[in-house]
């Protein structure tokens, strides 16, 4: 969908070395979507990255997730999330939800 909005995009499905691509990237990434559940890591462990990092301390990061909102939610506030999309994302939704993130609005919606 983010091709499709004109967006640059690189997808990394395992979450590893989500920084050394990132830092090779031209131009740097400025929000990354991150899946809570990966199949070598998880969504908080790379956020963790990204917020030790000086070159991405402040960029956006957006969790995606199937997991329950409720639970999950909180525990992405707390981990320092700028915004939460839950699964499956909507198409219709999507272009309006990413303009308001990238407009620095925190958006947490479970659709």
């Amino acid at each position: 969908m983010m091709r499709y909005l004109g967006i640059n995009v690189v997808i990394n499905t395992t979450g590893e070395d989500v920084l050394t691509i990132a830092h090779a990237m031209k131009p740097k990434p400025n929000v990354f979507f991150l899946d809570i559940n990966l199949p070598r890591t998880s969504g908080y462990d790379i956020i963790k990255q990204i917020r030790s990092d000086p070159e991405f301390k402040d960029a956006i990061v957006v969790a995606v997730t199937a997991q329950d909102a409720d639970a999950e939610i909180p525990k992405c506030r707390a981990a320092g999330f700028n915004a939460y999309i839950g699964k499956p994302i909507s198409r219709m939704r999507f272009p309006r939800q990413l303009r308001r993130i990238l407009a620095g609005e925190q958006v947490w919606e479970t659709y």
